[in-house]
């Protein structure tokens, strides 16, 4: 009886394990079957992103321009037209019962028609003292300019050219705006910064036959005014500047700093020497002191320059 007993058992185990092992490899070939009849993923290849193209920066002239039409009053901005170019003046009439002239302010290029230097002080003081002013939007520094060339000769070709390109525009828009200042009362004077202020005095001297103002104007006064050039050339581009105020025939009005532009204060005692050795009329030379490189102080600028018309009789 034991043995069938441990027979039977036996045999009942051997069951449990074949139905075991006959469930699992019926699962197993389930599974095989859901693999095989799922679709293998693909690899999906991710687009590149496109360059973003990041566009340039206006040019600083336009920028000035923009900055203008939208911060002042647009019954003070008018355009002017010189040639194939068009500018911006800022125009501020005389407010003062006694009607003196025009001023006309042009500022150094890179700079703006509301420069704080000194141009925007003067564009709103002078109409309290009887000037109406207009102030000019300049273009910007020629490219390359001054030139890279490793010769002298090269750089000089270059400078030239690119000057004499520069000029003619300058010099239209001086003569447009000179006409424009006509239909004031009065008479009309310059107030020019920086390279400007070398490049009328050039525009004005008399045996210049190429490029000239139509009309002289009554006076002209100089804020800092150098000739920007290659440094092998600065001496000998500023002796010219300075023979040509030497020679000229209208009142100028020479203003520098204290802290200012290097070359404008190395170059400015031989202006005065070479207008004192002509004996040349009306032509003063005063340094101002200021705080900040490149400022002028505001009431010491417009005490000189009132005390110099004064002096020569407006």
């Amino acid at each position: 009886m034991p043995t069938l007993f441990k027979i039977t058992i036996l045999k009942l185990l051997i069951a449990v394990l074949l139905l075991s092992w006959a469930s699992a490899t019926a699962l197993a070939q389930q599974d095989e079957q859901t693999t095989a009849t799922q679709p293998t993923p693909t690899t999906k290849t991710e687009p590149k992103p496109k360059a973003v193209q990041i566009p340039l920066p206006a040019p600083l002239t336009q920028q000035y321009k923009e900055d203008l039409k939208h911060y002042l009053p647009s019954d003070k901005i008018k355009p002017l037209l010189a040639g194939p170019d068009d500018y911006l003046t800022l125009i501020t009439e005389n407010t003062h019962i006694n009607n003196k002239g025009v001023a006309i302010l042009l500022p150094d290029w890179q700079q703006g028609a509301t420069n704080p230097k000194a141009i925007n002080f003067l564009r709103t003081q002078l109409p309290l003292q009887g000037w109406t002013t207009i102030s000019i939007q300049p273009t910007s520094t020629p490219e390359n300019y001054p030139s890279s060339a490793l010769k002298i000769s090269i750089q000089q070709e270059e400078n030239q050219k690119t000057i004499d390109d520069y000029t003619l525009k300058l010099a239209a828009m001086i003569n447009a705006v000179i006409s424009k200042a006509n239909e004031y009362p009065g008479i009309v004077m310059i107030i020019a910064q920086g390279n400007h202020g070398a490049m009328l005095v050039d525009l004005l001297d008399q045996s210049n036959e190429q490029v000239k103002i139509t009309q002289t104007p009554n006076a002209v006064i100089l804020l800092s005014s150098y000739v920007l050039t290659n440094n092998q050339l600065i001496d000998e581009t500023n002796t010219a500047f300075a023979k040509k105020i030497a020679y000229s025939e209208y009142p100028i009005l020479d203003l520098y700093l204290r802290y200012d532009h290097a070359v404008v204060v190395a170059k400015a005692k031989q202006r005065l020497a070479w207008s004192t050795k002509e004996m040349k009329v009306y032509y003063r030379q005063r340094q101002l002191n200021n705080n900040a490189t490149g400022y002028y102080p505001e009431q010491e600028l417009l005490t000189q320059i009132n005390s110099w018309l004064k002096s020569i009789g407006w």
